[in-house]
């Protein structure tokens, strides 16, 4: 039978070893921290296209429908106030009988570029401006108006980020052209714009 001095002696050896135990398993874990918000994906901010980008996006004699031609060399404009870069360029397009016009300004700022979008669509209400079926861009709208009779107009113009620009056709007709091949040039023009604020070369061509 043990001895009482005996079974103090194990009772205070016992519990030095429970706290030590406690001790070792309380240094080998760490207490959870707060709980952190996973943060999301940065969205992507289209580049400010200068002039030797915004030159590139004009397309080429192989970009646009077959048969369509120049009618005169590109014409740069820019960089000024609120502009970094301009481009325009005409096409002979002989199976819409007139000459179509892509048109488009690289501004500094989306405001800027807002601004001279609505100032433009507002100096065209008397062609009563409609909508038009364009996927991806910020804004769009179509007009058509002949300022004689023998000399119409049909346009898209559109805004995309710090991009606004326009594509005209005009012809001896009326109407002027039929939509859908307008669509299809300006969703071309749009995407090369595009790609080039993405920071890709410019490939779009015309469907």
């Amino acid at each position: 039978m043990p001895s009482f001095k005996n079974t103090a002696r194990g009772l205070c050896l016992a519990g030095v070893f429970l706290m030590l135990a406690g001790c070792g398993s309380g240094s080998g874990e760490e207490k959870p921290g707060p709980l952190q918000k996973s943060s999301p994906p940065a969205a992507h901010v289209p580049r400010l296209l200068g002039l030797p980008e915004f030159q590139a996006v004009m397309p080429g004699a192989d970009d646009v429908p077959p048969g369509w031609e120049k009618s005169s060399e590109p014409r740069t404009e820019g960089p000024d106030d609120n502009t970094l870069a301009g481009v325009q360029q005409g096409f002979v397009a002989p199976d819409l009988e007139g000459i179509v016009g892509l048109r488009a300004y690289s501004f500094r700022s989306t405001t800027d570029a807002i601004r001279y979008y609505t100032d433009k669509k507002s100096k065209m209400a008397s062609a009563k401006p409609g909508p038009v079926e364009i996927p991806d861009v910020d804004a769009a709208y179509t007009a058509e108006y002949c300022l004689t009779d023998d000399l119409c107009s049909s346009s898209i113009a559109f805004r995309l980020g710090s991009v606004a620009g326009v594509v005209n056709l005009n012809t001896k007709t009326r109407p002027a052209v039929d939509p859908r091949v307008l669509n299809s040039v300006t969703r071309m023009f749009i995407q090369r714009i595009r790609q080039a604020q993405q920071g890709q070369i410019p490939s779009a061509k015309a469907a």
